[in-house]
C-alpha cells in the first residue's frame, strides 16, 4: 500500500491506518525477505512510521516522545552493520564492475550478520507497537494540524541546508539527509490532500535525499580508505580519484536541487 494518509478520512484516522500498514509490512519483510533485506526493510519501515509521527509532534506531547524512542530502539536494535553495508553498497555503486577487488573483499569483512536474537527482538518491539495504536490519543487533530507540521519540517530541512553548505562536514549533510527525508515523507502522506501545493515535490526530494546519502556515504569511504591505505596497493590511488570526480557531481546536483526545492524562507499552503 502506498504511504499516503487517506484524504477522505478524519486525520485522526488516517495517521492510525497508515501507521497500522507499516507495522505491518514491517513484520512481513523482516520474516519474509533474505537478512540483508529484511533488516534495511523494517529500519525504513521504521523511518517512515516515525515522520508520520513527527507530522504532528507538536500536538501529541509524550505520545510522541514514547513512540519515537519505542521505534528508534527498534531500529537501532537492527543496526549493528548499518554503516558497513552502507560502505560496500557506496563501492559498489560508483563501480559496478568490480575494480577494486581487495577494498571490496576488505568492505565485505566488515558487515556482521545481525544474531538472531536482535531479529526477535525486534520482532517483538514491533507487536508490542502494533497493539498500542488504537489507543493512540489522535481524534482532536485536524488537518490544519498536518499542514503546521509540514511547514515545520520544510523550516527545518531549509535550516539544516543552509548549516551543511556552510560548515561542509558529512555530519551536517547527514543531518541535513534527515531532515530532507522527513520533509520526503511528508509530502509523501499528504500529497493526494494537498496535490496543488504539493505537487511536483515529491519526486526532486526524492532524488534530493538519495544524492545527500550518497554524498555522505562517499565522504565516510573515502575516510575509511584513507585510514586503511596501505592495505590497498594499486587500487587506492583509483579509487579516491574516482570518489572525487563523484563528490563533485554530487555537490553540484545537491546545491540545484536545494536551491530550487528550499527557495522560499516558508513553505506557503492556500488556506
Amino acid at each position: 500500500m502506498a504511504y499516503r494518509l487517506d484524504s477522505d478520512t478524519p486525520l485522526g484516522r488516517a495517521l492510525r491506518t497508515a501507521a497500522r500498514q507499516q507495522l505491518a509490512d514491517a513484520a512481513e519483510d523482516l520474516t519474509a525477505l533474505p537478512e540483508e533485506e529484511a533488516v534495511h526493510a523494517t529500519r525504513k519501515h521504521c523511518k517512515k512510521l516515525r515522520a508520520l509521527l513527527r507530522l504532528v509532534r507538536g500536538e501529541l506531547g509524550d505520545l510522541y516522545r514514547y513512540e519515537n524512542a519505542h521505534y528508534r530502539t527498534l531500529a537501532n536494535t537492527l543496526s549493528t552493520s548499518r554503516d558497513a553495508v552502507s560502505l560496500r553498497d557506496a563501492l559498489e555503486k560508483l563501480s559496478p564492475d568490480d575494480k577494486f577487488p581487495q577494498i571490496q573483499s576488505f568492505l565485505e569483512s566488515r558487515i556482521q550478520r545481525t544474531e538472531e536474537p536482535a531479529l526477535r527482538t525486534a520482532a517483538e518491539l514491533l507487536h508490542q507497537g502494533a497493539a498500542r495504536i488504537d489507543h493512540w490519543p489522535l481524534d482532536h487533530l485536524r488537518w490544519r494540524n498536518a499542514r503546521k507540521g509540514y511547514r515545520r519540517s520544510y523550516k527545518r530541512a531549509r535550516k539544516a541546508m543552509k548549516k551543511a553548505f556552510e560548515e561542509e562536514t558529512p555530519e551536517q549533510f547527514h543531518e541535513y539527509r534527515k531532515r530532507v527525508k522527513d520533509h520526503w515523507y511528508h509530502t509523501r502522506l499528504l500529497e493526494d490532500k494537498y496535490a496543488e501545493a504539493l505537487g511536483g515535490r515529491r519526486k526532486p526530494l526524492k532524488k534530493l535525499a538519495s544524492a545527500l546519502g550518497d554524498w555522505r556515504d562517499l565522504q565516510l569511504l573515502r575516510r575509511r580508505l584513507v585510514l586503511e591505505g596501505e592495505s590497498f596497493e594499486g587500487e587506492l590511488i583509483p579509487l579516491l580519484d574516482a570518489i572525487e570526480a563523484r563528490l563533485g557531481e554530487l555537490r553540484r546536483k545537491l546545491e540545484k536541487l536545494s536551491r530550487k526545492l528550499f527557495v522560499d524562507k516558508k513553505f506557503a499552503f492556500d488556506d
